[in-house]
């Protein structure tokens, strides 16, 4: 079967996903503290392409070890011209390339590598980079000489590397501040600097959002509209009066009387928030199906009273990107079109002849 066909198949499949990615950011530009999401594309695993006829490839640890390799921090890359660096996907692919940036893991492992919102590179679920049998490679000190033996070079009949397409990796939260808008609410919230406030669901899990538009529900307690309760540093905060005031470190007197404080944390490993829908995130779950526990620090920065943070989605920026994704929609249809009329006039012309 022609293999391009899969090839274009798999960008339409990608390019939809991003769509719907986009068009989700464009529904919320004007929800409170929504935050927007980032698609992050990568390719298929790059797979080793032999002449027709010639032999299955061969491991052949033999050739000459010339690598370019540089240390930037924490940051290692390296380059082959003649063979290849070998790694291995979560998924237990190998992938054959050129050139790897890694960093070294908590482990000693060498993996590739992304940055966070604060700059830190992570590792998790990320590739291996593996030596020629197979196994994850481990490496202090002179990493140069490391990987000049691992370096894989295949056989003579193998002629080059080729990827099937392009995936929809995973999806991204942009953290960075929306607008403030000033309401005069006396319990609309916003906070100014990176944290979350704490909401309690009725089964009593503990959700983190943005959005202060806050409530007081029919029991006494500040609540978000949906009805989760905001917890304060001592537990829920029951507003009983008329004269509520929320100072910049979340401290609430109602009447002038002090009755809580409205817990902000700020999230260490934000890469695992996810979001549950409603302006709300939780923690992901880890693959033994176990909550991911949150690295709370303290906020450290300032509770506005009769604000709300608007959404940091740019309607602008996002139509553009938009329009864009829409030309490599319809670029990668005539390619699907283009090779099945292709395919037509193989299985319907040939024939004729």
């Amino acid at each position: 079967m022609n293999r391009g066909l899969y090839i274009s198949a798999t960008s339409l499949v990608a390019n939809q996903k991003r769509l719907d990615v986009l068009a989700n950011n464009l529904a919320n530009v004007n929800t409170t503290g929504y935050k927007k999401d980032i698609s992050l594309m990568e390719t298929f695993p790059e797979k080793l392409l032999s002449r027709i006829n010639d032999k299955r490839p061969k491991i052949r640890g033999i050739g000459e070890n010339e690598i370019d390799y540089e240390q930037d921090g924490d940051v290692h890359r390296a380059r082959t011209q003649k063979g290849y660096f070998v790694v291995r996907t979560p998924y237990g692919e190998k992938s054959y390339v050129k050139e790897i940036q890694f960093t070294i893991d908590d482990d000693g492992y060498l993996k590739t590598y992304y940055r966070d919102d604060r700059g830190e590179y992570k590792t998790d679920y990320e590739n291996y980079i593996i030596d020629r049998t197979g196994n994850r490679v481990q490496g202090t000190g002179n990493l140069e000489a490391l990987l000049e033996q691992i370096v894989y070079f295949p056989p003579s009949h193998v002629i080059g590397t080729m990827n099937a397409g392009v995936n929809f990796k995973r999806i991204v939260t942009d953290y960075s501040p929306g607008e403030l808008i000033e309401t005069g609410g006396t319990f609309d919230l916003a906070l100014l600097g990176d944290g979350f406030f704490q909401v309690q669901g009725e089964d009593g899990t503990t959700y983190y959002t943005r959005d202060g538009s806050f409530i007081v529900n029919e029991d006494g307690y500040l609540s978000t509209l949906k009805g989760e309760i905001v917890i304060g540093t001592n537990g829920p905060i029951e507003i009983d009066g008329e004269d509520v005031e929320i100072d910049g470190n979340g401290v609430v007197r109602v009447d002038g009387d002090e009755v809580g404080t409205i817990n902000v944390v700020n999230i260490g490993n934000k890469e695992f928030l996810r979001k549950i829908g409603d302006n709300l995130y939780r923690m992901a779950l880890d693959r033994n199906g176990e909550e991911i526990p949150a690295e709370e620090e303290p906020f450290e920065g300032q509770v506005l009273q009769g604000f709300l943070e608007g959404s940091n989605v740019n309607a602008i920026s996002e139509m553009v990107e938009m329009i864009t994704l829409l030309r490599d929609f319809e670029a990668s249809q005539r390619a699907v079109r283009a090779q099945d009329e292709m395919l037509e006039k193989v299985s319907n012309e040939i024939g004729r002849v």
